[in-house]
């Protein structure tokens, strides 16, 4: 191996695309028939999302070395990675047939289907690998992994104990086991496994081992086990991930440890990148963990006199410096850096343009409570409101600029299917929605909207910008850009001055999520003696009933999203879509009984329609979304994850019993936690 192929490879394995590509184009340039160093190059493009680039090289192997499998699977990935479901498994059938002794092509085939939630098919492909592979323990894996898919933890569990008596020296079936028994929250199934492997050697180098260890470390709440383990393993920044630094930092809030939360994510912060571009992205996920448990801490100690928003100014003044701080600091990241920059920059003019702005309610319980006050100050007063929350999918049907044009309709293509399956859409449908989208948002009083967390999640090797043009993996980028650039556009306010952004309250596109981390649909439920729904779940009244004492007066069910409905299986719901024929109907027949009546909507792309014909028939419309979901106990967004066991309501205590905005109600709510 020379030196240029060791760079490489360890540019790769920092995800340094742009150098990797750089080295193995050197490597080429001196040995142009070297066939690893043309595949690395190839995955080094996809790692830039570079697609078609990698489509050319891997055609380029294919057709040079015909009966290498290669090229092969290089022109798979690139389908797979373009979520080109029925191209990648086209081209998996080939690859299948050319080279019928390699399994590395069913399981990809198994991956592609599971994606597709064709988990039957999925299933008879694992038989056949099972038959043509009969050594091979990686199928047993894969069947476990499609029940968990389906969360069907307990049959995967049978399938594993079965792998391990027939392959009983294989680590990995063994930490699958370990992993599925934590999600069936058998602690010390999970401990047994766990330590049975920590005995054999080399086991506590493996990062899989490290990772399935601290994960069942934090979920039984070992704290001082993890620190110790964290000094024996020098456990690496790279193996973080953001879902560990999350669980581990609430673990130790939880127990009242703010100060050694705050001193781990401030030693992740200024640790050296080392030109990752993933542990950059996880720095400033950090910032943003270090402000919310500053915030918390000061929650724990507030002082009652000083006005809240003073509490709100400093938590934004402090996130604001460390962001600043952090993006004008690191000149290896300055394509991110600038991109990211005039985000914020757009962002911060928007807040400045509201009413109000809550844009910061994942990072302050300050700026949440306060959203929930003004929810409630409508409750209380019976004034017509409309919440609504913008996501990608709503931003595919805003107007995209110039330059993005061209993948408009693709994207609206996408997301009318996850929501509604194969409904053909009309020119004409496609634009009544959208201006009845526009029309919603124009109307709303309060307007959750992607705020800079959710853009910093989208950083990758290259620029924004250039993420943008990308065909098949950007649309989720393009969506919320087109949200941000539709609401700095002065002319798309200039029907009626009600319209305008001085007239509204912004938050974040995740209120929904946020409430429910901090505990506050408690505080606005407490004051809800009942309350209608538009939600795919029957079991929602039940849920409100036992968990608010709320009486759900008036369910409108519609069918889940397209995307969820095997996951769900609400078999009656699915002889006709959501869209055009529950949306009509739901149209025609709502109403509300009384001036002020809340609802609160779980109805996707069509509840922000929903919410604005609520608020002009004098109801009250709350944007809920995917926490019905959560509450019933589906986790369909990645999200859900991070939502602590635990929420912080207790810790509004002190805020709650001396604001003089809230009723008794609300003290009620307190004296039940206690």
């Amino acid at each position: 191996m020379n030196k240029y192929e060791v760079l490489a490879r360890q540019a790769m394995d920092s995800q340094q695309w742009q150098l990797a590509l750089e080295k193995w184009d050197k490597l080429l340039d001196l040995f142009p028939d070297h066939i690893p160093a043309w595949i690395s190059k190839g995955h080094t493009l996809i790692g830039l999302r570079r697609l078609d680039q990698a489509e050319a090289v891997f055609q380029e192997v294919s057709q040079k070395y015909p009966d290498k499998p290669h090229g092969y699977e290089g022109l798979a990935l690139v389908a797979m990675t373009s979520l080109q479901w029925e191209l990648a498994f086209e081209r998996l059938d080939l690859a299948i047939r050319l080279f019928p002794n390699e399994s590395q092509f069913l399981f990809y085939q198994i991956t592609v289907l599971s994606k597709s939630r064709l988990f039957e098919q999925a299933q008879k492909v694992i038989k056949d690998g099972k038959l043509r592979f009969p050594q091979d323990p990686n199928f047993a894996i894969a069947e476990a992994k499609i029940h968990q898919r389906q969360y069907n933890y307990q049959d995967a569990q049978k399938i594993l104990e079965q792998a391990n008596l027939d392959y009983p020296e294989n680590i990995e079936i063994q930490l699958e086991m370990a992993n599925n028994s934590l999600h069936l929250g058998e602690l010390t199934v999970t401990q047994r496994i766990l330590e049975t492997i920590k005995q054999k050697t080399s086991s506590k180098l493996s990062d899989r081992f490290n990772k399935s260890y601290i994960k069942f470390l934090i979920r039984s709440q070992n704290i001082h086990e993890l620190k110790q383990y964290f000094q024996e393993t020098r456990v690496t920044q790279d193996q973080f991930d953001q879902t560990f630094i999350d669980d581990y930092c609430q673990l130790l809030v939880s127990h009242g440890y703010y100060q050694d939360a705050c001193q781990f994510l401030t030693e992740l912060i200024v640790k050296e990148s080392g030109h990752s571009i993933k542990v950059y992205k996880i720095k400033i996920s950090c910032i943003f963990e270090l402000e919310k448990i500053t915030n918390l801490e000061k929650l724990s100690n507030v002082y009652p006199k000083i006005p809240l928003d003073s509490w709100i100014y400093e938590a934004n003044k402090s996130l604001h410096n460390r962001l600043n701080a952090y993006l004008s600091n690191h000149s290896e990241f300055d394509s991110n850096n600038q991109s990211l920059r005039k985000i914020y920059k757009k962002i911060n003019y928007l807040s400045n343009s509201c009413q109000r702005s809550y844009l910061n309610t994942y990072s302050s319980p300050f700026e949440a409570y306060e959203l929930s006050v003004k929810i409630l100050n409508h409750i209380k007063n019976k004034i017509p409101l409309s919440l609504i929350r913008l996501g990608d999918g709503e931003g595919s049907f805003l107007e995209y600029d110039e330059t993005l044009k061209e993948f408009q309709n693709r994207d609206r293509d996408l997301a009318k299917q996850s929501w509604w399956g194969d409904v053909n859409l009309s020119k004409n449908d496609f634009k009544k929605l959208s201006d009845d989208l526009i029309s919603a948002i124009k109307n709303a009083d309060i307007l959750g909207i992607p705020e800079f967390y959710r853009f910093h999640l989208l950083l990758r090797s290259e620029s924004l910008e250039k993420q943008l043009l990308e065909k098949y993996s950007a649309r989720g980028s393009r969506g919320i850009t087109a949200i941000i650039n539709t609401l700095i556009d002065p002319n798309f306010y200039q029907e009626q001055e009600s319209y305008r952004l001085s007239n509204k309250t912004l938050t974040s596109c995740y209120i929904h999520q946020d409430l429910e981390v901090w505990g506050l649909y408690r505080l606005i439920f407490n004051h809800l003696k009942e309350c209608s729904v538009i939600s795919c779940h029957e079991g929602i009244s039940q849920v409100l009933r036992e968990k608010y004492g709320v009486t759900v007066k008036r369910l409108y069910q519609i069918p889940s999203e397209y995307t969820y409905a095997q996951r769900f299986n609400y078999r009656d719901q699915q002889n006709h879509p959501h869209y055009p024929y529950y949306f009509e109907q739901i149209c025609s027949e709502l109403t509300i009984s009384y001036p002020g009546e809340v609802f609160l909507v779980a109805a996707g792309f069509l509840g922000k329609i929903y919410c604005n014909s609520i608020k002009n028939l004098g109801g009250i419309a709350l944007d809920i979304g995917s926490i019905v979901d959560y509450w019933l106990n589906y986790s369909t967004r990645g999200l859900h994850r991070r939502i602590p066991n635990q929420n912080y309501y207790s810790s509004f205590a002190k805020i709650i019993k001396t604001d003089i905005r809230l009723d008794k109600e609300a003290l009620k709510s307190l004296q039940k936690l206690d």
